[in-house]
């Protein structure tokens, strides 16, 4: 039977989880969430977070809204999370920290001419890691909307795509250091070698040999030595990239240029794999279950109202403004 949260307790434990939330002796707190001051900080880092988000339609008061919101969820993730008795790992809460401290490192003189001190952004660090355990609570392996791994091997299988391969500069070194193209006649004899290439990856399902033959002749030649699995947006190709690979059949190489390189590219069967889909199996996790992870919090968020001090959240506002 799925674990329900009556609102009744959501509402007692706002209180409990919250004292956290609570205004400052120095400050006023801007808004409250079910009677629960929200701490000016935290109004603020919320309020700068959602400064350029399109859907404030770049106004004071679609800020003021977004944030507003923003305030409430905060408030509603840290409740369920407590109402469902989900904790973090000691190694997950030092993990935590380390990566908090990392980016506060950088971000610390923003954050401070907003008045937002570390203590804040580590609360709302971890309110972030806390939605990422009530995913695993609901769709994870024993959860309450358990995504079945058959369904996440549809999800790779139809996002991304998994492949080795060897590529070549269009480019050599001069004896100064200095990149130069490659002459025609290089050019020619790196066509034959990739054609060449391919028909022996064809036929012994890999890509190695043709590394070999061609880094022979041209040194710098690279080949990745395990297989990779992207998705259209990956940062280190391209949505293009990612579609000349999905052109290419499974099982199969072809040659194409991309980026000042020669790539032969052998793609291989994704599905085929065990070790790929348990690396990517949290990605794909995450792919599918971002929709409705999503709508569970806003039906969270439903059970919450806010009343907000008109005038703390203007000069809140333009305190954030003066420091952008």
């Amino acid at each position: 039977m799925k674990k329900v949260i009556s609102v009744f307790l959501v509402f007692i434990l706002t209180a409990l989880c919250f004292s956290s939330c609570k205004g400052s002796e120095t400050e006023g707190s801007p808004l409250t969430v079910n009677g629960t001051p929200i701490d000016a900080e935290i109004f603020r880092y919320y309020l700068d977070t959602v400064w350029g988000d399109a859907l404030t339609g770049g106004s004071k008061d679609g800020r003021i809204t977004e944030a507003t919101y923003r305030c409430i969820r905060y408030v509603a993730v840290n409740s369920t999370f407590t109402a469902y008795g989900l904790s973090l790992s000691e190694g997950e809460k030092a993990e935590l920290s380390d990566e908090t401290a990392a980016l506060w490192n950088l971000y610390e003189e923003h954050y401070k001419s907003i008045g937002v001190s570390k203590e804040t952004f580590h609360k709302i660090r971890t309110s972030e890691e806390y939605i990422e355990k009530l995913r695993l609570f609901f769709f994870d392996k024993g959860g309450t909307d358990e995504i079945s791994d058959a369904v996440l091997r549809g999800v790779l299988a139809e996002k991304y795509v998994a492949f080795r391969y060897v590529r070549t500069p269009l480019t050599d070194t001069d004896v100064y250091g200095n990149a130069v193209p490659l002459s025609e006649n290089d050019i020619t004899r790196l066509n034959v070698l990739y054609n060449s290439g391919v028909s022996s990856s064809n036929s012994s399902y890999g890509v190695d040999s043709a590394f070999i033959s061609i880094s022979e002749e041209f040194p710098l030649t690279e080949q990745s030595f395990e297989t990779l699995a992207i998705k259209e947006d990956d940062h280190r190709f391209s949505s293009l990239f990612f579609n000349k690979v999905k052109e290419i059949s499974e099982g199969k190489a072809s040659v194409f240029q991309y980026n000042d390189y020669v790539y032969l590219v052998y793609r291989v069967n994704i599905l085929t794999d065990p070790v790929i889909f348990s690396e990517m199996r949290s990605e794909c996790l995450v792919d599918i279950s971002e929709e409705p992870l999503q709508s569970k919090i806003n039906i969270m968020c439903n059970a919450y109202q806010s009343v907000r001090d008109p005038g703390l959240v203007s000069e809140y506002y333009t305190k954030v403004a003066n420091n952008r």
